[in-house]
């Protein structure tokens, strides 16, 4: 785990609830972990049994997952899915909603769905939200592309020409950015959640470290621990009072079976 954030314990709903009201209204971005896990933020790529392997062999896998996605989802693909068809980034997106290992890591602009994933499972562990100031970031964000002007379309290091695909997927380790984009709109499972994500160029690399290095001033990023005791009281009063449940996040036929099987099964 990254020891740049600092860390706050919220022990009570209401100090949970004016926390979320506070990171809204200061437009950061959040994540929630039902666990507090000592890696920091390792993507799925990374963890388990992928975690050792090289980068060829997660390009490789990459590849493979992308491929096979297209292939079958090409005669069913909604509108908002449309884009992965010929988008690799937009595959990896996707195929990040719906529990595929990628390099990506979820993000939310709403603190309240954060809370939600922080909170519905391990009743009996600690949950976590992380977060970070998005203004600055769409500051700081840019200042990578003059450090690796490869990384554009032109070679100007300019920022509106930047193209993570010229980086992404190269062979020997490309220059150590990281970015942090919106999903496409149309995709259901991404409006209901409000979803954003981050990727770095490299695998293996612990993002709240790169976020920390990224934005340097420690006010600007924060990580939330939420008491195992608070979290059932807490999943009940964010379905009540603000409809954030695991039916209204994952509206499409594969989200309700889901959850037919959570609450039922």
């Amino acid at each position: 785990m990254s020891d740049d954030w600092k860390c706050t314990r919220l022990t009570s709903t209401t100090a949970v609830l004016n926390v979320l009201t506070k990171l809204r209204g200061k437009r950061w971005l959040c994540r929630g972990q039902s666990r507090c896990y000592d890696d920091g933020l390792l993507p799925s790529i990374d963890r388990g049994p992928r975690k050792s392997l090289t980068r060829l062999e997660k390009l490789k896998l990459e590849r493979q997952s992308i491929d096979l996605f297209r292939s079958t989802a090409k005669f069913f693909a909604t509108a908002g899915e449309q884009g992965a068809l010929a988008d690799d980034i937009i595959a990896l997106m996707v195929l990040q909603h719906y529990d595929v290992p990628t390099r990506l890591l979820d993000w939310s602009m709403s603190p309240w769905v954060a809370a939600y994933f922080a909170v519905r499972h391990d009743d009996t562990k600690d949950g976590s939200i992380w977060s970070f100031d998005e203004p600055r970031y769409e500051q700081k964000g840019k200042t990578q592309w003059e450090r690796w002007p490869q990384t554009t379309t032109d070679g100007s290091g300019d920022g509106d020409k930047f193209d993570a695909k010229l980086t992404a997927f190269s062979a020997q380790d490309p220059p150590d950015w990281i970015i942090c984009g919106f999903y496409n709109a149309g995709f259901p499972r991404q409006n209901a959640q409000e979803g954003v994500y981050t990727m770095t160029a490299r695998f293996g690399r612990d993002h709240s470290r790169v976020i920390a290095g990224l934005l340097k001033e420690p006010s600007c990023y924060h990580r939330y621990i939420i008491d195992a005791e608070i979290k059932a009281e807490l999943l009940t009063v964010l379905r009540e009072k603000h409809n954030i449940w695991r039916g209204a996040l994952y509206p499409d036929s594969a989200g309700a079976a889901g959850t037919v099987g959570e609450h039922l099964f």
